[in-house]
């Protein structure tokens, strides 16, 4: 049977050790329906991130593994959430970089599964982290896809220099955060007022011609493979 034995750390914790290490970029860990939208929008301002350094997961959806390991090289300052690429995160190392990854308890990512479903604005999120389960033979097939991807980061996180499990439990205290999410009816709502956190999408991420045109066709090539090795 597997166990879970990670450590958790509040947002205050980790406030403070994003000031003790000097750290310049947050990436932070997550999965679908794990409150990850919420978090992304008070920790990066809670870290004062300004608005044109904040990388929700919206910048890197259906994107190659390869252009997100090319942004983290080629930028600083960044606060970036991603709830993909769960295989290949240990390839994001990164001086000055935390690497944050938001626990959130299993049965309530589960039952938020079971809300999307009913209200329909469910994505197929079960099924695309089922597809990792390949690549970790030893990890209990019978645990859910929630701890599935928690028992995952236990093994990925002593990759990492700077690392750290935030309980989204720890922000029960944070101004807007809802007791009872069931009030939450879209996909993308972080609070009472029924508005969707919606990015700044225009084009914040800069690379050269030749670099778009390198990632553009590195995607072509791997999606042939249909493997999700990559995202």
């Amino acid at each position: 049977m597997d166990y879970l034995k990670l450590e958790f750390f509040t947002y205050k914790d980790v406030k403070d050790y994003f000031e003790k290490n000097k750290i310049k970029n947050i990436v932070l860990f997550s999965q679908a329906r794990s409150g990850s939208t919420f978090v992304t929008s008070f920790l990066s301002k809670y870290l004062n991130f300004k608005n044109e350094n904040i990388f929700p997961e919206n910048y890197f959806i259906n994107e190659h593994f390869s252009y997100l390991k090319e942004f983290v090289s080629k930028h600083d300052n960044f606060f970036v959430n991603i709830n993909t690429f769960v295989y290949r995160r240990i390839n994001l190392k990164k001086k000055n970089t935390l690497f944050i990854y938001l626990y959130r308890n299993s049965n309530e990512i589960l039952k938020s599964y079971a809300k999307a479903k009913k209200l329909n604005y469910y994505l197929g999120w079960e099924e695309y982290y089922k597809r990792y389960r390949e690549f970790y033979p030893d990890i209990n097939k019978r645990v859910s896809i929630p701890e599935f991807n928690h028992l995952v980061w236990q093994k990925q996180i002593t990759e990492f220099d700077h690392a750290m499990t935030l309980s989204f439990d720890s922000l029960k205290d944070v101004p807007n955060y809802l007791e009872n999410r069931s009030e939450i009816k879209k996909i993308k709502q972080i609070n009472i007022d029924g508005n969707e956190f919606i990015p700044d999408m225009k084009n914040k991420i800069n690379f050269s011609l030749i670099k778009k045109i390198y990632l553009f066709l590195m995607r072509k090539i791997d999606r042939k493979k249909k493997s999700v090795r990559n995202y």
